[in-house]
């Protein structure tokens, strides 16, 4: 709870807020004191070296340090087509959050208004296989098994698609004919960790990308990558974001 925006703030309101341990010292709340005491969003609380009053502490909250990951949606397969070469599937989505800058905060001190998971990259065109390739897989687990090949023109399969689980893995490539060149399965999305200083009870808007389509052939067409994924982390609270929604920072 935020300290009140005027009057007399006391040592013990200090303690109550953000800890710390008998004999109370006002040194223990600069922002750079060890251990850390003030979180880093209360940027009116200087640093060792500079002067410091308990006035510098009214509307101040101590932060919760949340850890963050990012998976972007995995880019869809190529098709197969003998009269346009192999169609490119489409990349995935990106993966982040935002939120009402204030409410967030880099362990380094910096304001963030939210941050951006890597998007995932649609399979490359004709690579020279004879044959079908599986998307790339993801840290969550494998990509999508590429197309059966026929030698029978039209009686190809479409790429397959990865594991609801394998999120931000590549969809497979389309089947191709023997004979013909086949394209390469869509790449995985980009999986990236942060820790931020989150502000308690704050609204957090999260989205998560979606995969690529495959890529579009006139014999079979390329697998759809799997979506991202994102998921907050305070202490034992995990909570996982499959599909955009809103997450609610614990009080």
């Amino acid at each position: 709870m935020a300290l009140q925006s005027s009057g007399a703030i006391s040592f013990a309101n200090l303690q109550a807020e953000f800890g710390g341990t008998h004999p109370i010292s006002i040194s223990e709340y600069y922002r750079d004191a060890t251990p850390t005491l003030t979180t880093a969003n209360n940027s009116s609380v200087g640093n060792s070296g500079n002067s410091i009053s308990v006035s510098d502490f009214y509307d101040s909250v101590k932060a919760l340090l949340i850890d963050v990951e990012f998976i972007g949606g995995g880019g869809g397969g190529t098709g197969h087509s003998l009269s346009s070469g192999n169609p490119v599937g489409v990349d995935g989505g990106p993966s982040g959050f935002s939120t009402t800058v204030g409410n967030v905060f880099g362990t380094n001190g910096a304001a963030f208004g939210g941050i951006t998971g890597g998007a995932g990259t649609g399979g490359s065109g004709d690579s020279g296989f004879k044959s079908s390739v599986a998307g790339e897989a993801s840290y969550y687990g494998p990509g999508g098994a590429g197309g059966i090949n026929s030698v029978n023109h039209g009686s190809q399969r479409p790429g397959n698609p990865p594991p609801s689980t394998s999120y931000g893995a590549g969809g497979g490539s389309g089947g191709t004919d023997f004979g013909w060149d086949g394209g390469n399965g869509g790449n995985a999305g980009s999986r990236l960790t942060y820790t931020f200083y989150f502000v308690p009870a704050a609204s957090v808007t999260v989205t998560v990308g979606t995969g690529g389509a495959g890529g579009s052939g006139s014999h079979s067409n390329g697998g759809r990558g799997a979506d991202g994924y994102v998921k907050f982390t305070y202490g034992n609270n995990v909570t996982e974001f499959t599909a955009g929604g809103t997450y609610t920072v614990p009080s």
